[in-house]
């Protein structure tokens, strides 16, 4: 009962397994790892997505699986420019002699 008591008002000084603890626990992970220096976030999240793609035809009703592809293309998308079409730069010159 103490500890449902504290854990209410907000203590988590005695829990054990509460989302809380695991919050703070993964938090401490996070903070000790490093990062190195020179990687290479594009590159990493292509691979990331190449296996995900591996993934996702292997078991297409896994939705998980499809949710983190795409949320992986959108971050890619959003990381490396849109290549522009070819014609853009004659459609450009065309309407400035017109």
């Amino acid at each position: 009962m103490q500890r449902h008591r504290r854990h209410v008002a907000g203590d988590h000084s005695l829990c054990r397994r509460c989302a809380a603890v695991r919050a703070e626990d993964a938090a401490d992970v996070l903070a000790a790892a490093p990062v190195p220096a020179d990687l290479d976030v594009p590159g990493e999240l292509r691979a990331a997505a190449a296996r995900l793609v591996g993934a996702h035809e292997r078991e297409p009703a896994n939705a998980i699986v499809a949710r983190e592809l795409r949320l992986t293309l959108e971050v890619l998308a959003k990381l490396e420019p849109v290549l522009s079409d070819p014609m853009d730069e004659l459609r450009a010159i065309a309407a400035g002699v017109s």
